[in-house]
């Protein structure tokens, strides 16, 4: 009884001192990084980890008056937030008293005194002290063991995933409602909860999922190969742990040594995104799924996804935003749209509800009710008009036609071109509105209060034969009219069937890449060529143009020569001159039968470097390839060297400075300001031929996580520790290392040292790599043991 009067008496003692402090949104760093036993957070205190990264206290989303105790970064001027207790029970108009009570558990309180959260009911014992770690998580020690913890905040996550946390199966992060917000969102990322999956899940509402990673084989998410090539996985890994069928985890651990702090946050719009921490901003650099319409419901009712627009969602013809606020602010869209004005359902005065006619948009096809008793356009038309729950239909091209139905609010609408027309149920007044604004998106009205004309029957008819010979590429779109005006008129151009009969029907396949495969052709007059297919990629027009606008108008004997394309419905294909070669990575990495000598792979690495001195400095307009590494490097009959693959590459003009800022290139090869999202120059593909060298000399990958040796697995750091112990001839490749060039060897490794320097500005041109490859110009030894310390640091 004692203790509880005393409990009492300290908690009252606490909220006085808590109402006598200035309130606002900045809390007032106490110093330490624990709660005591007994003790109390209270007002604008706060708590900070050892390393000063995490800060623990009350604060409130600016503009709101709701108070939460969380965690979040202590060195940002912004606040960003990692992790909230109290989530879905704000406190009003002040902040609280967090207290660590006499009896061993974490409690929340309002001003007034009332209980808002506990860990009571999850703690495994009682605790003697409350202390934020280094690792971010919010953690209690146990009374009878002071090493045991018996609650921490990392088994509880918010919309956050730090580094060290481990995401057992069962578990799951949540996305904020809004920034201004932290209560639990419609979205969630989850481990797939069948026994034995280890796919990691997007879910909406708990029970649709709308994305997953695939299962985990070896290192990485079967549906996402791309995580062996993305600078990501230089950056942090994902151990998994099997313990069981239904017991697993895996940890996000990061391995950067680039002093970035990082996170990975289940964003309020659906989406998983990777941000680093860059001075005092953070840099999105990694986000999936790719196309946000594909998070489920991101619109709303009535909104409808466009991902080619900055702003994603639009409210459908007479729908207006149902909260402003948010919608405008890009914040979270998924409150959707209301209807401007209701709809008439009977007929009023002669009046009704009508159609608008959409050519541009797309309806979720698992929400229609599909009639066979209604084949014809007026007949399903009528059927709608007769519920006033149908809200769309549309009538299908199958044989016979289907008529289908969607009742009730209108979700996940995509804005899509060349789709079957689909009808929009509208109010009159609306209708009329369209018509004389002309119908931002290509509307056209089908009222009910007149008669179908014959003279609209057979504009409806020429209007699907058009759509459906477009649709099986009989007849040339609108945008392939458009290719053609912005593609080169210099180049070749062929028929799909011209290059179908060249490859024997696509039958000898050279390789396959990101964007699609490569097959061996001959044309008529028994010219060999290599044909891209590019194909089941989002990005096949973005690559097929880059390709295009950078090699189609340039010619360099180290350039692989484009010489014609093929633009056909859907078809994008490049047609460009044969390597009987192959890929430089086929020589270097392959086994004796395909050894290069000392002599070729230093006349390559002066072919390359002539290519890039060419695209940077030589051409009318500078070319940055942003994708320098041995796979790019195709070998003639001769062995020269020709840079290929232009998809990454950036067209820009005399007067650039630092131009790119989004993410591009291939693990191992990347600089350091592709990292940490800085504006991008010439200077990032001097790094990548610095690595890429590297690997000439030595026959080793960058990064091959399969060496025994495990000082070997990042070669660059290997290499640098030998170069500095004064044994720069260990890093050749030891099968040509007898009969290499020992001076060619120091200046290729000279080259490639100071092409790494960490520091862009300290890096050469290439044009001065190419002088010093020569032997004809001196290197700053300053710089080259600046990245000497600098890769023998990196791992």
């Amino acid at each position: 009884m004692a203790t509880n009067s005393l409990s009492a008496w300290y908690f009252f003692l606490s909220v006085l001192y808590m109402l006598t402090l200035p309130y606002n949104c900045h809390p007032l760093t106490v110093g330490g990084d624990s709660i005591a036993l007994g003790a109390s957070l209270t007002g604008n205190r706060s708590i900070v980890s050892k390393n000063g990264t995490f800060e623990l206290g009350f604060f409130c989303p600016n503009g709101t008056n709701n108070w939460y105790i969380g965690i979040w970064y202590a060195q940002m001027s912004d606040k960003t937030i990692v992790w909230v207790a109290n989530r879905e029970t704000p406190i009003r108009n002040k902040p609280g008293v967090l207290n660590l009570t006499t009896d061993g558990y974490l409690k929340l309180y309002d001003s007034d005194g009332r209980s808002i959260w506990s860990t009571r009911k999850n703690q495994k014992a009682i605790a003697s002290r409350a202390m934020i770690l280094d690792s971010g998580s919010f953690v209690m020690l146990g009374a009878n063991n002071i090493s045991e913890i018996v609650w921490e905040s990392f088994l509880y996550p918010a919309d956050t995933w730090l580094s060290g946390m481990k995401m057992w199966k069962g578990m799951k992060l949540t996305s904020w409602k809004s920034s201004l917000d932290p209560a639990p969102g419609p979205f969630s990322l989850e481990m797939d909860p069948a026994p034995g999956k280890t796919q990691f899940l997007l879910v909406y509402k708990d029970n649709i999922t709308y994305w997953s990673t695939g299962e985990w084989v070896v290192d990485h998410f079967s549906g996402m190969p791309d995580m062996l090539n993305n600078f990501a996985s230089e950056t942090f890994r994902l151990p998994f742990v099997k313990i069981s069928p239904t017991k697993m985890y895996f940890t996000y651990i990061q391995i950067s040594k680039f002093d970035i702090v990082q996170r990975l946050v289940l964003y309020k719009t659906g989406d998983v995104r990777s941000f680093y921490r860059y001075n005092s901003s953070w840099i999105n650099i990694w986000s999936v799924p790719k196309d946000l319409c594909f998070v489920y419901d991101i619109c709303g009712a009535y909104g409808a996804c466009n991902r080619n627009n900055l702003q994603f969602c639009s409210c459908l013809e007479g729908f207006k935003p149902k909260d402003k606020r948010v919608w405008f602010l890009q914040d979270w869209w998924s409150s959707g749209c209301l209807r401007i004005s209701p709809l008439y359902c009977s007929p009023i005065n002669g009046t009704t509800d009508g159609f608008l006619q959409k050519n541009d948009i797309s309806l979720a096809e698992e929400k229609a009710v599909s009639y066979s008793q209604y084949p014809t356009l007026p007949t399903c038309r009528s059927a709608c008009l007769e519920n006033c729950s149908c809200k769309a239909f549309d009538l299908t091209n199958s044989t016979p036609p289907i008529c289908r139905m969607w009742f009730g609010d209108l979700f996940n609408v995509r804005v899509a071109s060349n789709n079957q027309p689909i009808f929009l149920r509208m109010v009159a007044s609306e209708l009329q509105q369209s018509i004389s604004s002309g119908g931002s998106n290509q509307g056209r009205v089908l009222s009910i209060s007149l008669p179908v004309s014959t003279a609209f029957i057979l504009v409806l008819a020429f209007l699907v034969i058009i759509f459906l010979l477009r649709r099986r590429g009989m007849l040339g779109k609108g945008g392939d009219m458009e290719g053609h005006e912005l593609l080169s008129t210099s180049l070749r151009t062929f028929t799909y069937k011209e290059l179908r009969i060249a490859t024997n029907n696509f039958r000898d396949k050279l390789g396959k890449g990101a964007f699609g495969s490569v097959f061996k052709g001959s044309l008529p007059d028994d010219t060999l060529v290599a044909v891209k297919k590019l194909e089941g990629s989002k990005q096949v027009e973005k690559q097929f143009r880059a390709e295009i606008s950078t090699i189609g108008n340039i010619q360099h004997v180290n350039l692989v020569q484009l010489c014609g394309f093929c633009i056909e419905g859907s078809q994008r294909l490049l047609v460009y001159e044969y390597m009987p070669n192959g890929s430089l990575n086929s020589f270097l990495f392959a086994g004796p039968q395909k050894l290069l000598e000392w002599k070729t792979r230093f006349e390559i690495a002066l072919g390359t470097a002539r290519a890039l001195v060419y695209l940077h400095e030589e051409c009318r307009d500078q070319i940055i390839h942003s994708d320098i590494k041995p796979e790019n490097i195709l070998l003639d009959s001769d062995f020269t060297a020709k840079v290929a693959d232009f998809g990454l590459a950036k067209l820009v003009g005399r007067d650039f400075s630092r131009v790119l800022t989004s993410m591009r290139g291939t693990r191992g090869y990347i600089a350091l300001e592709w990292l940490v999202g800085l504006a991008i120059t010439a200077k990032a593909d001097v790094y990548s031929f610095g690595m890429m060298v590297l690997e000439i000399i030595s026959g080793q990958r960058n990064v091959d996580m399969s060496m025994k040796e495990q000082t070997k697995q990042y070669f660059p750091s290997w290499a640098a520790t030998q170069i500095q112990n004064g044994n720069m001839m260990s890093i050749v490749d030891e099968r040509i290392a007898e009969h290499a060039d020992v001076e060619e060897v120091r200046r290729a490794t000279l080259a490639s040292l100071v092409c790494i320097a960490k520091d862009e500005n300290e890096r050469p041109s290439m044009a001065q790599v190419l002088l010093i490859l020569h032997g004809k110009m001196d290197v700053d030894t300053q710089v080259v043991m600046r990245s000497l310390q600098y890769l023998v640091n990196l791992y």
